[in-house]
């Protein structure tokens, strides 16, 4: 079967192209201009040739089918050529329900933080415990610089998004994967662009859950209040089970202690269930991931998966890019690259980083790109994440400019407000490449500089870093 990707460009679309590509289609696909890392060393591994944008290559290519990103709009020249010669046309989950799956049991991880983390450590979990599942994250895995995987077994664990899947295809994502078993790790409002309240957010959640059978599991933070009126609203038929720190959970987290060591992050943690308590280590930093890291036990356990060679894996998971990655590091600086921007995944990595590390001088490098932190409904909560740090960097965002300037998030506001707080803040501009080496930098206390977006921050980085020369 020959497939053709429109924007095959986004993390989750080559991810798709390489799962479908080693399970045996031929794929090909397009790309409005240049493709940046991780997608474009996903896609030159797979020997996948990228195409500009042109309604002459479905013309010439003849595919069977096209799969639409949901960056594109309906008016796109090559969705209407596809329209046009009566192709069938697909979201990539709408693809994966109708042509993949093919009857395997879907292992969904979801909610507003850590589901790229969590969905990558249970499909390591899962390799290692010799399930060989297939599995489709948000993230790149740093033991296989790719983010997909083809296994051979009955299981696949994928990214729960509900974010809607194509211009044509506005159910979000991850109704198409009718789940067998959901892992919930947090529920805040986001997507301002497309839910316009926290209850429009919840009802989708209570859809999705409602699809679970009744032989499936739902695993849920039972801290989280949202989460909490999700499941006491929805319709279950599938069994639940809890996790967090509360005593009514099923799973208890009991204890924490992260650190950073020659080897990387890890956390020493005690949980009980049952009135058994347990004690395991996981190659995480802090709470949050140790929270994400018992959601995945319980899920394993609940679904009698759990076995020794899964409790060795925690040891040895090697985690994702772009994930409280440490990208430098000498005696007295350790340079971290993170995905978070919503404020409270910001306030809780940068909490938790500091923890673990225990720097005399944190610095953050922050940029609000996503469609929601684009927007002012987030503003005084940044202040208030941000300004946990020292010194605060702020970085205009791509495309601000077509978000309502009423809507708009005010970056010269949130350096005064923070500054207010006692912290040092600037904005970044095109002079930032010529610096001088920053002053702050000379201070001879332990100093933890962080990247915060969720795109790659390359040229701040790569200028960072060769201040350090």
């Amino acid at each position: 079967m020959k497939v053709y990707f429109i924007g095959i460009g986004g993390i989750g679309m080559c991810g798709v192209a390489g799962l479908l590509k080693q399970s045996g289609y031929e794929v090909f696909g397009s790309e409005k201009g240049e493709i940046y890392p991780p997608a474009s060393d996903i896609l030159k591994n797979l020997g996948i040739k990228v195409l500009p944008f042109d309604p002459e290559n479905i013309v010439k290519i003849k595919p069977d089918c096209v799969i639409v990103g949901n960056s594109v709009k309906a008016n796109h020249p090559e969705l209407l050529k596809a329209q046009k010669l009566n192709l069938p046309l697909y979201s990539f989950p709408q693809f994966l329900e109708k042509n993949w799956f093919n009857g395997k049991k879907v292992l969904v991880c979801a909610g507003t933080h850590g589901k790229s983390t969590t969905t990558a450590l249970l499909s390591y979990l899962m390799k290692r415990g010799g399930y060989s599942p297939s599995f489709l994250v948000g993230g790149v895995l740093r033991d296989e610089e790719k983010n997909f995987g083809y296994g051979e077994g009955e299981w696949m664990v994928i990214e729960g998004d509900e974010y809607p899947s194509a211009s044509f295809d506005r159910v979000p994502k991850f109704f198409h994967y009718k789940p067998y078993a959901v892992i919930l790790t947090s529920l805040e409002y986001d997507h301002a662009d497309v839910y316009s309240n926290l209850e429009a957010l919840k009802k989708v959640f209570i859809d999705m859950i409602e699809l679970l059978p009744e032989d499936g599991l739902l695993v849920y933070n039972g801290d989280d209040i949202n989460l909490n009126e999700v499941v006491s609203k929805a319709n279950l038929k599938a069994k639940a089970v809890s996790y967090g720190k509360g005593e009514a959970n099923d799973f208890r987290l009991l204890k924490v202690d992260s650190f950073l060591d020659n080897q990387g992050f890890m956390s020493i943690f005690e949980f009980s269930q049952a009135y058994k308590k347990e004690a395991f280590q996981v190659s995480l930093v802090g709470e949050y991931n140790v929270l994400n890291t018992l959601g995945v036990i319980a899920l394993l356990k609940g679904l009698d998966l759990f076995n020794e060679d899964i409790e060795e894996g925690l040891k040895t998971f090697p985690g994702i890019k772009r994930r409280q990655e440490i990208i430098y590091r000498d005696k007295d600086l350790v340079v971290v690259d993170d995905f978070a921007h919503h404020p409270t995944a910001v306030r809780l990595t940068v909490g938790e980083l500091k923890k673990a590390i225990k720097p005399e001088l944190t610095v953050i490098f922050f940029e609000p790109r996503t469609n929601s932190s684009k927007r002012k409904i987030f503003q005084q909560d940044y202040v208030e994440s941000l300004s946990i740090a020292d010194v605060v960097y702020l970085k205009t965002p791509a495309g601000i400019e077509n978000v309502p300037s009423e809507d708009r998030i005010d970056l010269d506001r949130m350096v005064e407000e923070i500054k207010l707080k006692g912290k040092k803040a600037f904005k970044l501009t095109e002079e930032f490449f010529s610096y001088p080496r920053f002053e702050w930098l000379n201070y001879l206390g332990k100093k933890l500089v962080i990247f915060m977006s969720s795109a790659y921050m390359e040229r701040e980085i790569k200028g960072f870093l060769a201040q350090l020369s």
